[in-house]
C-alpha cells in the first residue's frame, strides 16, 4: 500500500511544512526527469509525459502527509495520469517512426543510447513494453503488479518474455550492422 490511512486535516491547515518543501523539492530535483523518461520508455511522447508527471507532483503535494513512499507512489500516479490523458487524446502510438527525435535529457545517461533504448522497447507488445519501463525505472514486480493491477507472476513472466525479446532484437541489429 502506498498511501497511510490518515484522517485529514481540515481544509485551512493543510499545506506542506518548511521541512516537508525542502523533501518535496528534493524528490522533485531527483525524480522528475526519470520519471518523464519512464512515461516515455513506456509509450508517451515527451510533452504528455511531462504533462503527466507535473500532474503526479501536484496530486503528492497535496497528499504528501499520507504518503508512505513517495517515488513509488509518484511512478504509479504519473503512469495513471498518462494513461487518462492518452485515453482522453487517443495520442497512443507503437509506431516506432514517430518517436521524437531527442531523448529526455538525462544528466547521467547517454541520450543516443537512451533513444535507440526507447526505439526497441516501443517495438515490444505494450504488456511487455511497460513492465519493462517499470523495471528500467527501478520498480520491483510487486510494486508493478501493484501498479497495474496485475498479479505479479503475470508481470514477472512479460518481463521474461520482453528481455528474450530484447535480446532477439539486439542480435538482429547486430547482424544488420556487421553485413
Amino acid at each position: 500500500m502506498l498511501v497511510a490511512e490518515r484522517p485529514r486535516q481540515p481544509k485551512e491547515q493543510q499545506g506542506l511544512s518548511p521541512e516537508q518543501e525542502q523533501q518535496y523539492g528534493a524528490l522533485f530535483r531527483l525524480r522528475f526527469v526519470p520519471t518523464v523518461g519512464f512515461l516515455i520508455a513506456a509509450g508517451a511522447g515527451r510533452h504528455d509525459a511531462e504533462d503527466a508527471v507535473q500532474s503526479a507532483f501536484v496530486q503528492l503535494a497535496r497528499a504528501w502527509e499520507s504518503v508512505t513512499h513517495p517515488e513509488a507512489w509518484l511512478r504509479t500516479t504519473a503512469w495513471r495520469m498518462w494513461l487518462k490523458a492518452k485515453d482522453k487524446h487517443k495520442t497512443w502510438s507503437s509506431d516506432p517512426a514517430g518517436l521524437p527525435d531527442a531523448g529526455v535529457p538525462d544528466p547521467c545517461g547517454n541520450i543516443a543510447e537512451q533513444v535507440d533504448l526507447v526505439r526497441l522497447l516501443r517495438r515490444l507488445p505494450v504488456l511487455q513494453r511497460t513492465v519493462m519501463a517499470f523495471e528500467i525505472d527501478g520498480a520491483t514486480p510487486a510494486q508493478t503488479a501493484e501498479a497495474l493491477g496485475v498479479p505479479s507472476a503475470n508481470v514477472r513472466q512479460n518481463l521474461r518474455r520482453a528481455r528474450r525479446n530484447l535480446e532477439r532484437m539486439l542480435g538482429e541489429q547486430d547482424q544488420g550492422g556487421t553485413r
